[in-house]
């Protein structure tokens, strides 16, 4: 049966509104793309690209002999770096996404019962949850960090200049260029404002997407434990206690038993493929997240710059939110995996006949090795690894601090 309308139209408009976001990047649809949309992505990875290596001549030429110039330009080249990742992964593996963007458009709702009000509470949960991720991380997180990158700059001149301070020609980051910036200030101003927000927003609805995609995942696993706790429901009991329709009552179990596991089979395989996806992404954000932070942190609590401040100080947080995200994110997804064992003690299975109770077993063994999404299989991303990382750049902060002379 088909799940009501209501929910399931409320579901997939945060889904299309998802897919609205990635067609503005040219990465929706994820196959049969006109020639404008091939050149649109193909024409932001290379300003995307080109940014990451403007940043990297400007760190070269700078000599790597001015410690405040290194910890100034290295955040804004790892953040570009990561940004081009990002965006070609989702391109490169969009057999992935589009096979799980289906699943959750068309197939899952093939399966979900109209009559379980605690699917539709699970349903209606999730909804919720990835409607809180796309306005989170889109609306209220980068749309306000864009336009306090991009304006600032120019507030905080026009207020030295009515305050008679001497003028700063203040830009959204510090980038080389081949000619004068004092007099060509308004063509590096647009690029750079231009350039920042395509970063930001490519950023920011890449990990809309993946979030996104393991909460629909999430949302299915509990839907698979309510299946499994319901398998043998009372009337079922009552058939077999009574001897009354006995096979039939078996068939219909094993049925309902059948489809969960291919259910289960698909999501471990989405899954498995999302990890390694994701593993090099996870692995450079675990190995340099510590370290950007830390940068970042050290740069707005030292320079006697408002300007400065102001920018890493908000560059800080939307390090620590992104980093968060993955990891509460790859948290979210091994323990769902791992509550289907609870739910499999409580479907009754005692009455299940012999050939269910194996069945049974075999997918509680299955069970045992939860869902996860891991740094190229060296470590777990989860809320531990999360508390290591904010550690780590604690530690390397305080490091700063002590041999930093001004």
């Amino acid at each position: 049966m088909f799940a009501p309308r209501k929910e399931r139209s409320i579901f997939l408009n945060e889904i299309h509104l998802l897919s609205f976001y990635l067609s503005k990047l040219f990465l929706f649809p994820f196959f049969g793309k006109t020639k404008f949309k091939q050149f649109g992505y193909y024409s932001t990875y290379f300003l995307i690209v080109f940014t990451s290596f403007q940043l990297c001549f400007t760190l070269l030429l700078s000599g790597l002999n001015d410690f405040i110039e290194i910890i100034n330009i290295s955040p804004n080249l790892g953040v570009c770096v990561m940004c081009a990742i990002k965006y070609a992964k989702v391109n490169s593996n969009r057999a992935l996404y589009y096979d799980i963007f289906e699943h959750f458009r068309e197939d899952l709702w093939k399966t979900i019962s109209e009559y379980s009000a605690e699917d539709l509470k699970t349903i209606t949960k999730y909804t919720k949850i990835i409607k809180l991720i796309n306005r989170t991380l889109i609306l209220y997180i980068s749309l306000p960090l864009i336009a306090i990158v991009n304006i600032c700059p120019w507030i905080l001149m026009v207020y030295e200049n009515k305050v008679g301070k001497e003028q700063k020609l203040l830009l959204p980051f510090d980038g080389w260029y081949p000619f004068d910036k004092v007099n060509w200030y308004f063509v590096a101003y647009i690029w750079e404002s231009l350039m920042t927000g395509l970063i930001i927003f490519v950023y920011a609805i890449t990990d809309a997407l993946n979030i996104s995609f393991v909460a629909c995942i999430c949302m299915e696993l509990k839907l698979l434990g309510n299946s499994l706790e319901n398998l043998i429901n009372p009337e079922d009991i009552e058939n077999i206690t009574r001897l009354k329709n006995i096979s039939r009552t078996h068939e219909n179990i094993k049925r309902k038993l059948n489809v969960t596991i291919k259910r289960h089979t698909f999501l471990a395989k989405i899954s498995s493929e999302l990890n390694i996806t994701l593993g090099d992404l996870m692995l450079v954000n675990y190995t340099f997240g510590s370290l950007f932070i830390c940068l970042t942190a050290f740069t707005f609590t030292v320079v006697d710059d408002l300007y400065k401040s102001l920018r890493y100080f908000f560059f800080f947080v939307a390090l620590i939110v992104a980093i968060l995200d993955q990891c509460i994110m790859g948290q979210s997804l091994s323990d769902n995996s791992e509550q289907l064992a609870e739910a499999i003690h409580a479907s009754n299975w005692l009455y299940a006949d012999q050939q269910t109770k194996r069945t049974l077993l075999m997918l509680l063994m299955r069970t045992q090795k939860p869902f996860q999404l891991t740094a190229n299989g060296y470590l777990v991303m989860n809320l531990d690894t999360f508390t290591r990382i904010c550690s780590s750049s604690y530690q390397f902060f305080n490091l700063l601090r002590t041999i930093y002379q001004p």
